[in-house]
Parts: structure tokens; C-alpha cells; sequence
């Protein structure tokens, strides 16, 4: 049994974009909102959340004062229902992404949830197939989107 559930960066972007998958991160988010599981953010992960928000909502992906407040509202919602963000051990971080071709974001993620003992919540990116150390690992899509 895992302590909570750490969101990658995907499957924040999916939620808040209603891609492919986002009904099971709902579920998993719904869970967090309610006080039912714990849910974390690496510091890591919510940059790349505000910065592609801000670049989705700018123009011709180029961010404004108005995306940038908007990925600002975004991710502090999501921390008023209860999405905490935190930091992560940076060299087991590190570690993880001296084994693999993992970005550095997801090692942040991989590295929190190992930390804490919880299931990283992922899309279906490969760079999570051979991990160097053990996180349980629950995909919300089986596809690229």
C-alpha cells in the first residue's frame, strides 16, 4: 500500500486539459480534494505545469501577462483543494537521471515518490519503463498523446 499519489507533470497537464486519461487522474485528484489520500507536486513538476499552461493559454505558445496569471490561478486551485507542492531529495534526483533518459522533471517525481512512499501517477512515457530504484507506478494512459 502506498502513502498517496506524487502527479507528473502529464498528468496534471491532462487533467487540466481534458486530454486522454484525465477521467483517471480526476479519480485520483477527486481522492485528494476529499482528504481521502495524500497528493504532491515536485516544485519541479509544477514549473513545467505553469509553464506550458502559460504557454497554452499565450499566444502562438508565447506567454503573457494574462497566461501567466492564468497557469498562476491553475496551479494555486489545485493547491487550495489540496495538491500540496513540495520539493524532492535533488540527488536522488539526480541519481535517477544519471541511470536513464528519464527528464529531469520526472526524476524529481520518481525521487518524491520514493521518498514518500507513494504512487507516482504517470502517463505513458517510456522513460519510466526501467527506473533505477522502486516506485509503484500507476499509468493513467496507455498512449502518447
Amino acid at each position: 500500500m502506498s502513502d498517496g499519489y506524487v502527479f507528473d507533470t502529464e498528468a496534471v497537464i491532462a487533467f487540466l486539459y481534458n486530454e486522454p486519461g484525465h477521467d483517471t487522474v480526476a479519480t485520483l485528484l477527486d481522492e485528494v480534494f476529499t482528504g481521502q489520500s495524500d497528493g504532491v507536486l515536485t516544485e519541479t513538476n509544477a514549473s513545467e505545469v505553469f509553464y506550458l499552461v502559460a504557454r497554452f493559454e499565450g499566444v502562438d505558445e508565447t506567454p503573457t501577462g494574462t497566461s501567466l496569471r492564468e497557469a498562476d490561478r491553475d496551479l494555486r486551485a489545485l493547491e487550495r483543494q489540496g495538491l500540496r507542492i513540495e520539493s524532492a531529495d535533488w540527488r536522488l534526483a539526480a541519481e535517477v537521471k544519471a541511470e536513464g533518459r528519464i527528464s529531469l522533471a520526472d526524476a524529481y517525481a520518481v525521487a518524491l515518490a520514493h521518498g514518500r512512499d507513494a504512487t507516482l501517477v504517470a502517463g505513458a512515457d517510456d522513460d519510466f519503463d526501467e527506473l533505477p530504484i522502486d516506485v509503484d507506478l500507476r499509468r493513467f494512459r496507455d498512449h502518447g498523446v
